[in-house]
Parts: C-alpha cells; structure tokens; sequence
C-alpha cells in the first residue's frame, strides 16, 4: 500500500474518531479580512474576493477614522467564517465634536457659587457635605448662605444648606440631601460626550484588603488579587480610543481541580448621551445612551473536577473614569467588570467552552417617572469562532459569565445609572437519562437606575433587559432545542441583574 494512501485513510480514521467525540470534521474555515480604513468600495471587494459577502451597512461617527472609510466590521478581521457569511460594516462620518447643555431656570430661593466664586470656598468635606466660605468674600458677592436655601456649589454639590456658622471670618455651611427639581424648576442638563482611553482618565485599581495599582502613562494597567478559592488577573492597555483587556480567573491550576475562565479583547471609544428635563419643579423624563458599543473580545472557560461553584463578583474597583461638566453639573463616568460563575464539575469531569464575540451596540432607556423602555439595539453581533467539549460520568454544566463595560454614570457624586453593561456567557453541559451535550453563548444589555437625585418619587428605581441574543454552539443528544439549565439560567439572571441565587425550577 502506497504510503499516500495510508496517510489518507489515517486521516480518515481521526476524522471518525473526532466525530465519535462530538467534535465533528469539518473542513477548515476562511478568515475574515481586515478591512478597516478602506472605502466601501475597496472593503467590498476584499470581502468578496475571500469568498464573504457585504452584510448591513451603515454610517457613523468616529473619532480616529477619516469620514468615507471603514471603521469597523462584524465580524472581526481573523475571524474564522464559513464561506458566504455576511461582513457588516460600520463607515466612518469622522470625528463628532462633544456637545453640552446647561439651560436651566432656578428656583428663588437657590444660592448658585458659580466657578467664578469658586475661590470663596476656603475648605471643603465631601464626606460629611460641610463647606466653608470666607465670610467677606461672601458677603461681597452677595450671596445668601441661609439655612433652609437650595445650594449648589461649580463642580461640587447640590445639597440644601441645614446650618451656618461663623468661625474666625469664615462661614461654615452644614448641608443635607437635597433633589435637583428643589434648586431648578424649569430646563434642560444633556450632553454627548465621547470617551478616551489614555492613563489620564484611568483611576487606580483598588480592591479593598487585595491591594491598589496607581497607573503610569504608556504602561499597561495588570492587578492580579485572591477572593476565596478564585485567582483574578486584569491587564488593560489604553490607545486613546482603544482599550484591548484581558481578564483571567483561575482556580486550584496546580492541582488536579482546575479551573480557568478568561476574556480577552477589546473595547472602542464609545458616547455617553444623557438628557434630563424639568418642567413646574418637577422632573420630565431621563435618556441614558451609550452609542457606538463596539469591540470584540474571546471568552472561553476550561474546567476539570473544579467542584460546585457559585460567584458573582462586581469588582468593589474602577477600572476607568471618565469625569467633565455640564455648566455647573459634574459627571463621571466609572468602568467597572463583572465576574459570574455558576458551575457543577464533579469528578471525571471536565468542559471546555469557549466563543468569539463581535458587536457594534446601544445601551439605553427613557424613564418618563411612570416606567423605563428600553431605546437599545444589539445592533451587529456576530458569534465567531468556537469551542465546545463537555463530558462527565454524571451531571457537569459549567457557565462563565462577563458583563464588561460595566459603565456607571454619577451626577454630583450620586450614581443613577449604577450600570448599563454588555455581557457575554458561555457555558456546556452534558446530563443522563436522556444523554445530551450542549453548549451555548449569549450576548446580553441591561441596565439598572436609581432616579431620586431628580425628584421622582415613586418607581425611581428598578432594572431593564434591553437585549438577549443566544447562540447554541452544540446540540448533540437527545436534547430539547431550547434546553437550558439551572446554572446558565442563574448565570444569564445576574449578568442582567436579577442576582445569583434564584428559586427557580428548570
């Protein structure tokens, strides 16, 4: 027998032996080119000659690419894709200058300290909201530091002054909670703010008993810290309107229990556009929008013996701020991560999971003091290349969840959007009686809010689902179509905010 022949059939016989596994033997995919920078033109034809097709199209603005060309695509370039598959692409409008306003009617009794008499603070306490003032200054410019009078403070507060004293020619001025609908009766605070990834706008890293990194320009973020049995790693590099991260959660890698989750990736310059009106003293309605939530990221979990496990985990660390001023108001926007993991891996059991994600998305709601509606859109989303081997004597599920950014919007230091987030699960079982391997990944928005700080009452806080969209990597069994566990329903539960642990029956 010719030697190409027993090569051939050698072949024949892995091909088999995969399929056996569950794996299958499929011939290996094309990749996606890159396309970015190039016109439209120039991008449909390099799509088209490595076998793709041009998907949706649709324009843009962006901060780094010039208008009429491609700044960005789904799926990714390296993505390995079946020949025919759609490349959506996103052209550029060039860049869109920052817009803010501040058109507001102040209530008459209101006492506004101005940036230009800013210097008349002498001292300040945030903790305990005390503000003291040269009391001559005071006295000069007029101002009326009354007990009982709305305050609000250039870049600092919005409170309503509860006392005032004199000490050694200063005034010093105790406040209280106060909402903003007391100090502006009629108006409009909005903006469309475009973030930047540089070292500037990157707060240290603080996890409280785990340790603090302070980071330094040009230099790579990395914190690595212990919680329980989990080991969690965070690299983040900046390039003004790109962020590539790189998450690791590891547990028991030196033994025979293992586990190790990872996501890996990159996030775009995304728009924080916000709106809140007033109208008779009384607040209207709120838009939150993150516009233009693109990237693409990896995430994949490898586990063997690891044991039960249940962690939700929102890091107590922001990973970046972005703080700016509306008029007199100041906002920050805080990026924080979070951790999910809901898994059952006996022993003789063992998962490995994994999916490329790409996106192009909008998180947002509208609240008009009745309900919130979403105003989302998964947008572009594309499930890319992927991994799925499950197997056990008995019942394993083992689900990794991540919901990054995880972006917190505070207004004079009082969050009211404590998240909006994209979240990414994965996640492979393999149950008896019947026999069924599965494996699945899920693209999540969600948002949570907190609305006193405007003077609404009733229903000022809640959660919104903004989009789901669900991917079954494998089904090979006898598996429902629809099948879902326990665990990745708990899973899929926190990374939309709804917790960990649920009465469920599934």
């Amino acid at each position: 027998m010719r030697f190409s022949t027993v090569r051939w059939m050698m072949l024949v016989l892995l091909c088999l032996s995969v399929i056996l596994l569950g794996a299958g033997c499929k011939p290996k995919a094309k990749v996606v080119p890159d396309v970015k920078g190039k016109t439209l033109a120039q991008a449909t034809a390099a799509i088209e000659a490595a076998g793709y097709t041009v998907g949706e199209t649709k324009e843009d603005y962006d901060a780094t690419v010039p208008a009429g060309q491609v700044a960005f695509q789904v799926p990714a370039a390296g993505t390995a894709a079946e020949k025919g598959t759609p490349v959506d692409l996103t052209v550029s409008l060039g860049p869109k200058a920052d817009s803010t306003t501040y058109d507001v009617t102040y209530a008459p009794e209101t006492v506004v300290v101005d940036e230009a008499h800013l210097g008349l603070m002498t001292d300040s306490d945030p903790e305990n909201h005390v503000y003291t003032f040269d009391a001559a200054g005071v006295a000069a410019a007029g101002l009326p530091l009354e007990e009982g009078r709305p305050l609000i403070i250039h870049g600092v507060a919005a409170r309503r002054i509860s006392a005032v004293t004199e000490n050694g020619g200063n005034l010093v001025v105790e406040t209280e909670y106060m909402t903003l609908n007391e100090a502006i009766t009629d108006g409009t605070i909005a903006w469309d703010y475009g973030v930047e990834f540089t070292p500037e706008k990157i707060a240290a890293i603080e996890v409280p008993g785990h340790g603090r990194v302070v980071p330094k320009a040009a230099t790579p973020v990395e914190f690595s810290f212990d919680i329980g049995e989990y080991n969690y790693e965070i690299k983040c590099t900046l390039d003004n309107t790109v962020a590539t991260y790189d998450f690791i959660i590891s547990k028991g890698l030196v033994s025979t229990a293992a586990a190790k989750l990872e996501a890996a990736g990159k996030l775009e310059r995304f728009r924080s556009k916000d709106s809140i009106t007033f109208a008779g003293g009384e607040p209207q309605e709120f838009g939150h929008e993150l516009d233009a939530m693109r990237g693409d990221l990896t995430v994949s979990l490898t586990v063997a013996a690891s044991g039960n496990d249940a962690v939700n985990l929102e890091l107590p660390a922001t990973i970046m701020y972005i703080p700016f001023m509306v008029g007199l108001v100041p906002v920050e926007l805080k990026v924080k991560v979070q951790f999910v993991v809901n898994a059952v891996v006996p022993l003789g059991a063992s998962a490995r999971v994994s999916s490329k994600f790409s996106y192009d998305s909008t998180l947002g709601f509208n609240f008009d003091g009745a309900s919130a509606t979403a105003a989302a859109s998964a947008g572009n989303v594309n499930f890319g290349d992927s991994t799925h081997e499950t197997g056990a004597p008995n019942h394993i599920a083992a689900n990794f969840g991540l919901g990054f950014p995880r972006v917190e919007l505070d207004i004079f230091k009082e969050s009211v959007v404590p998240w909006a987030q994209t979240a990414f699960l994965v996640g492979g079982t393999y149950t008896f009686q019947p026999a069924c391997q599965t494996a699945d990944a899920m693209f999540i928005g969600a948002a949570g809010y907190e609305l006193g700080l405007f003077g609404w009452v009733h229903l000022a806080s809640g959660k919104i689902t903004l989009f789901q969209e669900k991917k079954p990597l494998l089904r090979s069994g006898d598996c429902p179509a629809d099948k879902e566990t326990v665990e990745s329903f708990l899973v899929e539960n926190a990374l939309a905010g709804y917790g960990l642990e649920q009465d469920v029956d599934r």
